[in-house]
């Protein structure tokens, strides 16, 4: 079984691979109090709560976007595996072409995103990639990364709202009832976050398109894509774990 770690910002993805399938994923909150030992409980606890024991590890890949965790992460790791554990970044191969000014730079989450895309769906592609912030990756015909955007998250545009203004609510991140025209301030709060984060992600598709000079594959991932991708105009494949997918493929592609 090869465990595959996803550490974000917000979330931390825990998924079980066996025999090219998915055997089980798990979410919990990212928290920086956490030490190496709880994170290590917590990890055996949710192998425990699917059937699985640390002795049914026989690999483990980790990505992390918050540098002040990894070594906690990878401590805590280690009491469940004591062989090698492979960290997305440099070193490793990816068989991704990343035609940026410094590829060094790219989230490792970003890259895993991008071999998991390449192997299921033709390129040119846009990823898009929605946890705190807002992240939109292009892969042209070709399969290269060739750059992206990076914008505030859902909830930072709705949190800063709220702390900035003096009568406006703490809203639910849904739809509201009585669509794009809000009758009421929590309602129109909702239509703001909603349908303007869909029509933003397909504008930004339309100025992807020409800049890649075809029409592209879209895929989203992240905690509030289900919530924005129906209010989309373009047709956009959701992929709940596609981090980890990715994490799964590059895990291959460095011990086969």
């Amino acid at each position: 079984m090869i465990l595959t770690v996803n550490v974000s910002n917000s979330n931390i993805l825990l998924g079980a691979y066996q025999d090219d399938k998915q055997c089980f994923c798990s979410s919990m909150h990212t928290n920086l109090l956490k030490s190496a030992d709880e994170y290590a409980v917590q990890f055996g606890s949710v192998l425990s709560l699917y059937g699985a024991q640390p002795e049914d590890i026989s690999g483990v890949i980790l990505s992390c976007v918050v540098p002040s965790m990894l070594a906690c992460i990878r401590k805590a790791l280690n009491h469940l595996y004591t062989g090698r554990i492979y960290v997305a970044g440099p070193g490793l191969k990816t068989g991704l072409s990343i035609r940026t000014d410094d590829p060094s730079q790219l989230g490792s989450e970003l890259v895993c995103s991008a071999i998991a895309v390449l192997a299921d769906y033709p390129p040119p592609c846009v990823i898009i990639s929605m946890d705190t912030a807002v992240s939109i990756t292009a892969l042209d015909n070709r399969g290269a990364l060739r750059g992206g955007a990076i914008l505030p998250g859902v909830k930072i545009g709705v949190e800063a709202l709220c702390a900035r203004t003096a009568q406006l609510p703490q809203i639910d991140l849904s739809a509201p009832a009585c669509g794009v025209l809000g009758t009421n301030s929590s309602a129109s709060m909702q239509a703001g976050a909603i349908f303007g984060t869909a029509s933003m992600l397909d504008g930004m598709i339309d100025r992807f398109a020409q800049a890649l000079g075809g029409t592209p594959t879209c895929v989203a991932s992240g905690e509030l894509a289900p919530v924005i991708l129906p209010h989309c105009l373009h047709k956009i494949y959701y992929r709940e774990n596609l981090v980890l997918d990715g994490l799964y493929r590059l895990y291959q592609k460095n011990t086969k």
